[in-house]
């Protein structure tokens, strides 16, 4: 496909996604009167899930996950009878405005690029993850109380903001193994990280997850449980206030360290391989790794 094809393909996303904004904006401005208007919320829907595919398709990545987000969450008011109230109004136009941004930034002289994109996403993800989060207080008969410093007070706040992300992390170990699948994680660690920064341990956490991801000498079926598990756990310990009682486990200490190893060629040989390893990792990290294995091989024959 020619320069001047992929200029003419990208001058229409941005035509149709500007149509797309004034649809998601008409319904916004008064969110709370939209709810009666199931049609409008239903226009609402498909306006993100149309930007979503379009910026999918052109490998627009930071205006798809941005939609991606806002889709999901018009996703929840449109299967559920919600009482909107101003603080979740106020974070739908925030995130409406991010998504807004992006599109303009598109027709600037240098259009959007993938890094400033990212950036962008970054800074939204924790207005998004609440949002969420408030929808599903509000959909399961909770209470929303208005937002102080920018930060919403709700009833199992951070827990269900890590599991939100938790998921997402979740659907991303189901994909294959590649440098962007990697990437992906990486980045919803640091999604992670944001949601406190205060907690000592739960840096730690998340750090020896992300330093684990990093590395592509541990498959995901070995990662998966372990970083799941453990983020999950100490999420729910914080959330009660339980903080003194989160300890990193030893299976996820070991799976960080293991992923400072020098990378080496792997034989083809069983025996040499097992030599290999051997050599390689010492004896707690050689325990730990044996552990891990044998949780694997009984999860996949119970599946």
């Amino acid at each position: 496909m020619s320069s001047e094809q992929d200029d003419r393909i990208k001058q229409l996303f941005i035509l149709e996604a500007e149509e797309h904004l004034v649809t998601l904006e008409t319904g916004l401005v008064d969110l709370k009167s939209t709810m009666s208007d199931s049609e409008a919320i239903n226009d609402m829907f498909r306006a993100a899930h149309s930007v979503k595919g379009g910026a999918a398709m052109l490998g627009m990545h930071s205006v798809q996950k941005v939609a991606h987000r806002l889709e999901d969450c018009f996703k929840i008011i449109r299967e559920n009878p919600v009482d909107i109230n101003q603080t979740v109004e106020s974070q739908f136009l925030k995130g409406y405005d991010t998504l807004k941004e992006l599109v303009e930034r598109l027709q600037s002289p240098y259009g959007l690029r993938e890094e400033e994109g990212q950036e962008i996403v970054d800074s939204a993800l924790p207005i998004f993850s609440e949002l969420e989060t408030n929808l599903n207080t509000l959909v399961s008969g909770g209470t929303v109380s208005p937002s102080t410093n920018g930060k919403t007070i709700s009833k199992s706040n951070f827990a269900q903001q890590v599991k939100s992300k938790l998921k997402e992390i979740l659907e991303v170990f189901k994909q294959a193994d590649s440098p962007d699948s990697r990437k992906q994680l990486t980045e919803l660690c640091n999604g992670l990280l944001k949601l406190d920064e205060n907690t000592e341990i739960w840096k730690s956490l998340v750090t020896y997850s992300r330093q684990a991801i990093a590395s592509s000498k541990l498959s995901y079926q070995i990662l998966a449980p372990v970083i799941i598990k453990e983020l999950n756990q100490a999420s729910e310990l914080i959330q009660a206030g339980k903080v003194q009682e989160i300890v990193a486990s030893q299976d996820l200490k070991e799976i960080a360290k293991a992923s400072e190893q020098k990378k080496v060629t792997l034989p083809k040989e069983p025996k040499e391989l097992v030599q290999l390893i051997i050599k390689s990792f010492n004896h707690k990290q050689l325990e730990a790794i044996a552990r891990l294995l044998v949780k694997h091989v009984k999860s996949s024959k119970n599946n």
